[in-house]
């Protein structure tokens, strides 16, 4: 027999019944048994298998399928899922709808198997088929019976069912290693969440005894957040008990640890009682041993309509996906995905599509810092256990088109339910949660390096501090990154306010411009190139220094360009200007004085009307973007005051400035 492609069912002509859920239209129907098998090799009862709407029925049951393409049949498969041996008849129609019997069992009885591809070889019919009717008897097989997917082929083919496997070169390398007894302990430890950087680990700890009880009912159980930090030797340190307020008598844990390490997105919405309600919420670093109280997200027309449900931030703070279950749900809990608005609030959560979410459940989505790989658990799919975990990666900008969802395989699905799942920015290592694994029988936390098909893409690590320029003390501040072409918001990041320090990530192949910017500071702005960056050479440190507004200080404007020997401005200018725009737009009385100055070559009368000109050039900008002009002088300096009298290139960049003078503040 030789290997052929199988055409599987793709729309449903009709069907004598079918299970439907209450509130839930598309479990169990008809439209389940279309496609490729979605449970087996798995055996078992599937929302996304067609189910009868009773059993045992004694009348029977059938269901009627039309292909896209016409072929002439010499196999013809049958995925049955649960309760197998039912098929009473199968019949084939051309394309003129002449109906041909190409088999019959007046006896269908129960198989040994719990589940099985059932497949039939006829001779090559003469005619092409267009649809096929499939006849069960399923009073003959007590229990609901299961149709998982209806295939033809062209040629005699066996039909194995196989499982959409991510293929690993290296599987054997793949082993689980444990996070020790710093990190495991007696009591479950569920729900890892690493930082990005891979060097602290926040998870849940169920009912230890310094949890948060709740004093009214102290007798609940309990789930409260604890953390530990990676040492330099490699291994981790003693996990501590989340402080007050992130932890209270309410169930808590982290959904996300973003970046830069000074953001926390969490589970629930906090109340000022010490309670939590539904949600989602989150919380920056007061400094370094306290957190803030946590604010909750608003979120367009929100609603949930399942009891359970997971969130996670994208590394760049501007995409929110959920899990939850709403009125556009393929079934279950799927996948969604929600922007932030300019004026912090969140779009509409917005459904991910069929080619991720299913009949089934979709939980605990994982978005890398490649802003491309999502990782996510479902039972909608063929698997190897309750809940396994899959990879697709995002093709477009519209988040309605993936990759085909692969099956992350052994070892890290299992026959159990697998689902917590967790990377670092550079998808080295994954950390999960394992029972079968632990030595004292409760949930423990383990992790594996990953080979290079289960990884993101890289992404530059970004880092340094946020310092003020005059007194190189830390800066509390806000990190923006943009697209230096048009502009566009690509991400946030917030500064440790103790230490001034921030950390952000980075996709590759795309140029950047970063701006800090405080209350109080002029905003610096650093352009990176990582259009050429190799994936090998991911790590980056800059430092950023703010100048303080003050009267008298002179702040030089870094990216404001002209064409050559001339006062247009080039629109990489805008940025900047726009900043200075804002500034002045925020402190409504500070008066400046723009200064204008070029290099040591060429006419120094020359070069004193090229800086007067540029400085009016940009004048005349700020007063169209409706800065008053009383507010704004000018002086022309040109070749007289320069900063260096080096003939180098890089150096005579440095004499070609424009600064501005603080006049008056207040």
């Amino acid at each position: 027999m030789t290997a052929a492609p199988i055409e599987w069912a793709a729309v449903v002509l009709g069907v004598s019944s079918e299970s439907v859920e209450v509130g839930l239209a598309k479990p169990f129907s008809a439209q389940q048994a279309l496609g490729k098998p979605d449970k087996l090799p798995a055996s078992g009862e599937s929302p996304c298998a067609w189910r009868p709407a009773i059993a045992n029925n004694a009348h029977g049951e059938w269901i009627h399928v039309g292909f896209r393409q016409l072929i002439s049949v010499q196999t013809i498969a049958v995925g049955e899922s649960w309760n197998p041996g039912a098929i009473a008849k199968i019949k084939l129609y051309d394309e003129a709808g002449k109906e041909y019997i190409v088999y019959e069992n007046p006896s269908p009885a129960s198989v040994p198997e719990k589940a099985r591809m059932f497949v039939h070889h006829i001779p090559p019919t003469p005619y092409k088929v267009a649809s096929l009717k499939l006849e069960l008897q399923t009073a003959a097989v007590p229990g609901f019976n299961q149709i998982d997917a209806i295939g033809i082929a062209a040629e005699k083919i066996q039909v194995p069912v196989h499982i959409g496997l991510l293929q690993v070169t290296n599987n054997n390398k793949l082993s689980i290693e444990t996070l020790g007894i710093s990190i495991n302990s007696e009591y479950d430890e569920i729900m890892p969440v690493i930082a990005p950087d891979g060097n602290t680990l926040y998870f849940v700890r169920k009912n230890h005894p310094d949890n948060v009880r709740n004093p009214f009912l102290p007798q609940l159980p309990n789930d409260d957040i604890w953390f530990s930090e990676r040492m330099p030797n490699g291994t981790w340190s003693p996990a501590k008990h989340m402080p007050p307020p992130l932890n209270n008598y309410s169930h808590n844990y982290v959904c996300t640890a973003l970046p830069d390490n000074n953001t926390l997105l969490l589970a629930n919405r906090y109340l000022p009682q010490g309670s939590c309600i539904a949600g989602v919420s989150i919380t920056r670093r007061k400094n370094t041993n306290e957190w803030e109280f946590p604010q909750a997200l608003t979120i367009i027309d929100f609603y949930n309509q399942s009891l359970f449900s997971e969130y996670f931030m994208a590394a760049n703070q501007q995409t929110l996906l959920m899990s939850v279950q709403r009125k556009d749900s393929y079934g279950g809990r799927d996948l969604y995905v929600c922007f932030k608005q300019p004026n912090g609030v969140w779009s509409a959560p917005l459904n991910l599509g069929a080619q991720i979410n299913t009949a089934g459940n979709e939980i605990t989505p994982i978005l890398a810092a490649d802003n491309r790989t999502l990782y996510f658990a479902t039972n909608g799919k063929s698997g190897y256990g309750d809940m396994d975990i899959y990879i697709t990666r995002r093709l477009d900008d519209t988040w309605q088109a993936w990759s085909e969802p692969l099956n992350l395989g052994p070892p890290i699905n299992t026959e159990d339910w697998d689902a917590s799942y967790t990377i670092d920015a550079q998808g080295e290592y994954a950390y999960l949660v394992s029972y079968h694994q632990s030595n004292q029988g409760s949930a423990d936390l383990f992790r594996l390096r990953l080979a290079p098909e289960l990884r993101p893409e890289r992404v530059a690590l970004a880092s340094g501090r946020v310092l003020n320029i005059k007194t190189h003390q830390p800066v509390a501040a806000e990190i923006i990154y943009t697209d230096p072409i048009n502009g566009h918001l690509l991400g946030t990041a917030y500064t440790n306010p103790e230490t001034g320090a921030y950390q952000i990530t980075l996709p590759l192949r795309q140029n950047y411009r970063i701006r800090a910017s405080a209350k109080g500071f002029f905003a610096w702005e650093e352009r990176i190139n990582l259009l050429e960056k190799h994936a090998s050479d991911t790590s980056l440190v800059r430092d950023l220094l703010l100048t303080p507004l003050e009267e008298g200080q002179t702040i030089p404007l870094h990216n404001v360009f002209f064409e050559q020997s001339s006062a247009t401005l080039l629109p990489e200018s805008f940025s900047e200007l726009q900043h200075l725009v804002s500034l002045m737009q925020q402190y409504p009385t500070m008066q400046i004085c723009l200064e204008g100055h070029t290099d040591i070559e060429g006419s120094p009368i020359l070069n004193m009307q090229l800086s007067k000109q540029r400085v009016q050039s940009i004048r005349q900008y700020l007063i169209e973007q409706g800065i008053s002009e009383t507010r704004i002088t000018t002086e022309a300096y040109g070749s007289t005051r320069p900063l260096t009298r080096s003939r180098k290139e890089a150096d005579k960049k440095l004499n070609r400035r424009v600064e501005f003078r603080i006049v008056k503040m207040q």
